[in-house]
Formats: C-alpha cells, structure tokens, sequence
C-alpha cells in the first residue's frame, strides 16, 4: 500500500497515525496492564518510561485518559 493509500484508510477508519506511540517522545508502547472487566489497558513508553492509560468508550475504541510519569518511593 502506497503512503497516500495508507494515509487515506487510516483516515477512513479512525486510526491515528501515531497509534501507540509516545505521547511525550514519539517513541514505541509496550503493554504493561490489561483489565478487560474494567475495559482499560495501560501501555508504558520503551524509552521514558511514560505510563499511558487508556479506556474503552462506549463505540468500542480506545480512547487515551491520561499520561504521566511513574512514581518512585523516596529514599
């Protein structure tokens, strides 16, 4: 599939072009945490470390709640 080809089906069917990606680096997602009985997945950033949290909306897509960085104890 040429680039414009791609471009327009992923127009047509509603994904982004930077689907799982890192909102903070543009860098890949790795599934972290998936809860299927509250429909909500966590994906965590391969590079920064950034937690996205995503949920399922009422269509059935993943809609991105939030994204923030993880949280360390203090020494």
């Amino acid at each position: 599939m040429t680039e414009v080809g791609r471009t327009l089906h992923e127009s047509l069917f509603g994904q982004k072009a930077n689907a799982n990606r890192c909102k903070g680096c543009n860098y890949p997602l790795e599934v972290y945490e998936i809860d299927f009985k509250k429909n909500s997945k966590i994906l965590r950033c391969q590079r920064c470390g950034l937690y996205h949290y995503y949920k399922k909306d009422f269509v059935g897509k993943w809609k991105l709640r939030k994204a923030v960085k993880p949280d360390f104890p203090p020494k």
